[in-house]
């Protein structure tokens, strides 16, 4: 927020009439300067006295969040600024706010290149010009102390503790990088030697930091394609970027209205326009914690998308300045729309109920005009407007690439997936688009481990089946797969064709008769029953702790100096 009626030079003093009224407002030509401490604890006084309005109840919390901020954060100011002195000071201040906002976009450029040419190394140049496997086998070439460094590094990096939210220790890594980059900048040249400076610099994080947002929202999935990020990969810094934005927007306000009140905001619509975007971002900021998200993940979504599009214009007639990062959040915004769009395919799909609260939704995709194409391991966003209008829910494709049909795996749970479990209608007309994601590529490895839980299946089994294909992407040199599905009873296994002339050993774990099984035993079995210096691969999609297991059984394995590459799928916010 940009106070201008704060920062005008010169300026006429702020008048109060009688009785308490609103402050005489001409403009740009009120001066709200910070008043000294006895004054704002008789205007709390005062501002208490008063009727019990709603709007007055809520001056005096805000008026006493102000003191006790004051006596907290800027102890520097006992009296009214005087702008001859304060002017310069405070301009010096907030414009160089302004010159970091370019080396800030260049630092998350940096970072987002370095990413897109790791991916583009890994998939493109280095499976065409990979080391060659030594003519007496792997096991004949001592693995050096460098190379065991770096597996070491990624073992670190891959492990994940234990906890309903944590994450790898590499995605605390980028998180917290990108948290201690915002936090650097918030700090950085004495911005809190006056709370306008402080202020605008949060404003201007706030807003910076936007395009990022938009980007990382996007369904149409730019950056998976760029970085090879999977779906959930990229949704997690999302969320920390979205954190980012309303907090920083909701305190820049607060801390504007330590210098400029709130009853004189709301008097010049440059400002109020501000204020109403920054409501939004509160509802948003609210409505996306944890458990209140899970329970009502439906409002969510509807808030979360037209809270974005109101804020959008209020925030471009805020301020000049920020015009050009609200203008590429919208791009970014409408050219997802349009992908959207042009990706949409609109079929008629028959559903099949299965065991487990769970259906199947086959989409006949010869009825579409245009070729769908897909790879084991993309996911498609599907709508169907008679159960939930305007959402598009992700779902992994669950029946390897082919000519005819299009098959999803969706277990019942809330909201849209729960209303299509309990539909009578054999039928539906769906409108979905894609397919999006970028799976790794599994070639060059001598084996690749692909363990699923319930429906996570629905990635594990096509990947399964294209590795072991002779006319598959891999037909050249298919490695082993060993494949193994836990699930709670034994019908689950009607859920896909496990038939033998796939040519893939397909093992079920029913925990009903067997038990948990100890996945960590299981893939360093795996991984050791493939060789010395076998190239392991290891995809995987289920709940939380089979998909933590695994990764930390590969983190040990890494660790030891085994070639190991860790992939996991699921979807959640």
């Amino acid at each position: 927020m940009n106070c201008d009626s704060c920062d005008s030079e010169p300026a006429v003093k702020r008048r109060v009439r009688s009785g308490g009224s609103n402050p005489a407002i001409n403009g740009n030509e009120v001066l709200c300067k910070r008043r000294p401490r006895a004054v704002e604890l008789n205007r709390l006084i005062y501002v208490a006295l008063r009727p019990s309005l709603s709007f007055s109840s809520f001056l005096t919390v805000h008026h006493l969040t102000t003191t006790v901020a004051m006596g907290f954060f800027i102890e520097k100011i006992p009296t009214p600024l005087s702008p001859n002195r304060d002017g310069p000071f405070i301009k010096e201040g907030t414009g160089f706010s302004r010159v970091f906002a370019p080396t800030f976009n260049a630092v998350l450029g940096f970072t987002f290149l370095c990413l897109t040419l790791y991916h583009v190394y890994n998939n493109k140049f280095k499976r065409a010009h990979g080391e060659k496997q030594p003519l007496l086998g792997a096991s004949a070439k001592a693995v050096s102390q460098a190379t065991l460094s770096y597996r070491r590094l990624r073992s670190v990096l891959l492990y994940q503790p234990a906890g309903r939210y944590s994450q790898s220790y590499g995605t605390f890594f980028v998180i917290a990088m990108y948290l201690g980059l915002n936090t650097l900048y918030l700090f950085v040249h004495g911005s809190t030697r006056h709370v306008t400076i402080f202020g605008d610099r949060l404003g201007l994080l706030a807003v910076i930091n936007m395009p990022i947002l938009f980007l990382l929202g996007a369904k149409t999935g730019l950056l998976v394609q760029w970085t090879g990020w999977s779906h959930e990969g990229y949704n997690i810094l999302h969320r920390h970027a979205g954190r980012v934005v309303c907090v920083f927007a909701v305190f820049h306000v607060f801390f504007y209205s330590l210098a400029c009140p709130i009853e004189v905001m709301v008097h010049v619509t440059t400002i109020f326009v501000a204020l109403l975007a920054t409501i939004g971002f509160f509802i948003i900021l609210i409505s996306s914690i944890a458990p209140l998200r899970n329970k009502t993940y439906e409002l969510f979504l509807y808030l979360h998308v037209y809270l974005v599009v109101a804020i959008l214009p209020l925030l471009y007639f805020h301020f000049e300045r920020v015009r050009p990062y609200v203008i590429t959040s919208a791009v970014i915004f409408l050219w997802d729309r349009f992908n959207r769009f042009k990706n949409a395919h609109h079929v008629v799909a028959h559903t099949t109920i299965l065991s487990g609260n769970t259906v199947k939704l086959s989409m006949d995709v010869n009825s579409t005009p245009r070729e769908i194409h897909w790879k084991a391991g993309q996911y498609v966003y599907v709508s169907i407007a008679e159960l939930a209008r305007q959402q598009a829910h992700p779902f992994t494709i669950a029946s390897p690439p082919n000519p005819n049909s299009l098959d999803l795996i969706i277990r019942a749970r809330k909201g849209f997936s729960k209303s299509l479990f309990l539909s009578d209608a054999a039928e539906h007309k769906v409108t979905f688009h894609g397919p999006y994601g970028s799976p790794p590529s599994f070639e060059g490895a001598d084996r690749v481990i692909l363990l699923a839980g319930g429906a996570g299946i629905s990635y594990s089994y096509p990947e399964a089946i294209e590795l072991a294909s002779a006319t598959g992407h891999y037909s050249a040199a298919n490695p082993d797969v060993d494949f193994l599905w836990v699930v709670p009873s034994r019908d689950f296994a009607s859920w896909v064709d496990l038939k033998e002339d796939y040519n893939v050993d397909f093992k079920l774990w029913v925990t009903a008769e067997q038990g948990r099984p100890d996945i960590k035993k299981y893939v360093k079995d795996s991984i050791i029953a493939a060789g010395p210096g076998a190239r392991v691969a290891i995809g995987v999609c289920g709940p939380a702790p089979l998909v933590r297991d695994s990764r930390n059984a590969a983190a040990e394995m890494l660790w030891e100096g085994h070639d190991v590459a860790f992939y996991s799928e699921n979807f959640g916010w």
